[in-house]
């Protein structure tokens, strides 16, 4: 049996040599975001309202839930609803109390409401 080395090892070398290049890497997953500082105002949580750009402030904070939209348990719409709004309201009558929906809550936060 032969092993083709450069097969296995050319991935191998373009993850390491990207961990170096001192540069940011883009970061697309929520769970990556959970803990970013950005500060953002109602006004510019508003604009992102779509479904293909949908945030949403809860209490202080400002949430990505793009990538929940389709995988929401009570429907997509129920998230669509929310896009570009304060959804506090909202989030905290339907799961007031739940642990389970706050945790995946904040694995979409992006930033603090500072409205």
């Amino acid at each position: 049996m032969r092993i083709r080395t450069g097969t296995l090892l050319a991935p191998l070398a373009v993850l390491v040599l990207s961990a170096c290049s001192g540069g940011a890497t883009p970061s697309t997953s929520p769970a990556d975001t959970a803990t970013a500082s950005g500060n953002y105002r109602m006004a510019e949580v508003a604009t992102h309202n779509t479904r293909e750009d949908c945030w949403a402030a809860v209490d202080s904070g400002v949430y990505d839930l793009t990538s929940w939209i389709d995988r929401h348990p009570g429907g997509s719409d129920k998230i669509i609803a929310l896009c570009g709004t304060d959804a506090t309201d909202a989030f905290n009558n339907q799961h007031s109390g739940d642990t389970k929906p706050a945790e995946q809550l904040m694995s979409f936060r992006i930033g603090t409401l500072v409205d």
